[in-house]
């Protein structure tokens, strides 16, 4: 057994299927960052590293094309928290009350990205369970509150739900990563 290879669009490390191939980069789970399986996608493969969560879990779910051998994964989620300097009256309330107080919808800039992760879900409902019952320590409180938005996406796009009192709001929340 060689330490790292790639087979059929996916990285192996040690064994471990780690990741996957996406256009022209390597998607490894968080648990496998290390120096040496960065060096040797870049040096080997030509490939840069993208780190992201869920992925093992994802892959260890058998969330494969039989035909293809492609990877079938659920999209990438994101938690946006408000920022600490961020006006106390439009934290931790309803979509309404953050209405009536700023006027208009969620600003990208009262919010930064707390968690950028893939899990083996796109259900609003199961990713909240799941920070709520084994939280985490990037998000504030380790949970996902009210006035936080989770934000569901691909490379076709992005769908944001902000985290209400009676569930979800999907809402238009314009922002660009550089």
């Amino acid at each position: 057994m060689q330490k790292i290879e790639v087979k059929s669009g996916f990285v192996y490390y040690y064994g471990n299927l780690a990741g996957y191939l996406e256009e022209n980069k390597a998607v490894i789970d968080l648990m496998f960052k290390n120096d040496e399986l960065t060096e040797w996608l870049l040096e080997k493969k030509g490939l840069a590293s993208e780190w992201r969560g869920g992925v093992f879990e994802c892959l260890s779910a058998s969330k494969v094309d039989i035909e293809t051998g492609e990877p079938k994964l659920f999209k990438n989620c994101r938690i946006w928290q408000l920022k600490s300097s961020a006006d106390p009256l439009i934290k931790y309330i309803g979509y309404d009350e953050f209405i009536k107080i700023k006027g208009k919808p969620p600003d990208p800039a009262d919010y930064t990205v707390s968690l950028d992760f893939q899990l083996n879900t796109d259900s609003l409902v199961e990713i909240c369970d799941k920070f709520n019952e084994h939280p985490h320590y990037d998000l504030v409180g380790g949970k996902i509150n009210l006035s936080d938005i989770i934000e569901i996406y691909n490379r076709n796009g992005s769908e944001f739900n902000y985290v209400d009192r009676r569930g979800f709001v999907d809402i238009d929340f314009n922002h660009q990563f550089m």
